[in-house]
């Protein structure tokens, strides 16, 4: 299959230090110049040239993280999803974690367009001693006539299996004339934000810890769910993107507080 976009990333281990092993990319998707920040870590911005995400666009990811490697990863500007008159827009990315590896994905928001249909499939493939980070945020496109939700479609499947077995299934679907701005969908907001976070010093009494410390955040709804293993799963809504951004910023520098005793990675966003 010929993909729009097509990318290959693996990070490993060597004489203690964690180095961008392989890398590569053909159609659309391009990298940026591996850096690292101030905690270690080597960081790749992924670069879509291409503009947009068109009617019929296929795209595949694959990033593998090697035994005792990091990897931080974020993406260069918002995915913007056109108008999709004759076929949906498909993703499939694959996530692969070994022993005592660790993943921290940080994306930029996507943005459907009016008639946009966008279908994304992640699956995580993880050793039970790896650390898994990500954030996903849905925020509608500009319409001329002032629809909160010009898009016909946004689906985003999550799947993590852990030693080979199917831990955590979350199915994200959007479907505005199902009038999602209603009670039971976003109740009035219009943007929605994802997070999962896998680790194992993840406990109940460390997700209360964190509520407590989001307590303040009053300009937003969010809830967390403890999930069938070590980790959590947060959904955020709100009417503007950078409340949400706050919110995950938050998250995120207490996780680093808490659990690895250092601030937050530099993302140089």
């Amino acid at each position: 299959m010929t993909y729009t976009g097509y990318l290959e990333l693996e990070a490993s281990e060597r004489y203690g230090k964690s180095v961008l092993s392989d890398a590569y990319y053909n159609g659309v998707f391009k990298i940026s110049r591996p850096t690292y920040t101030e905690e270690g870590l080597p960081l790749v911005q992924l670069i879509h040239v291409g503009g947009g995400y068109v009617d019929g666009d296929t795209y595949f990811t694959q990033i593998n993280v090697k035994k005792n490697a990091k990897l931080a990863v974020t993406t260069q500007a918002s995915t913007k999803v056109y108008k999709t008159p004759n076929k949906q827009v498909e993703q499939r990315i694959v996530y692969k974690l070994d022993e005592q590896s660790e993943l921290h994905i940080k994306q930029d928001p996507l943005i459907a367009y009016r008639d946009a249909r966008f279908l994304q499939e992640t699956d995580v493939y993880m050793d039970k001693s790896a650390v898994f980070f990500l954030t996903d945020i849905v925020t509608p496109g500009w319409s001329k006539e002032g629809d909160l939700f010009p898009y016909t479609l946004v689906s985003s499947k999550v799947k993590v299996y852990q030693n080979d077995k199917l831990t955590v299934y979350d199915h994200l679907r959007l479907k505005p004339q199902d009038d999602v701005s209603k009670l039971f969908y976003l109740e009035g907001n219009t943007h929605i934000g994802s997070l999962f976070f896998i680790h194992p010093n993840v406990t109940d009494e460390w997700i209360e810890e964190l509520r407590k410390h989001l307590s303040s955040f009053d300009e937003v709804h969010y809830g967390v769910s403890l999930l069938a293993v070590p980790g959590c799963c947060f959904r955020i809504l709100a009417k503007r993107t950078s409340l949400i951004e706050k919110v995950f910023g938050a998250i995120e520098a207490f996780i680093h507080r808490t659990i690895d005793n250092q601030g937050a990675i530099s993302w140089r966003k």
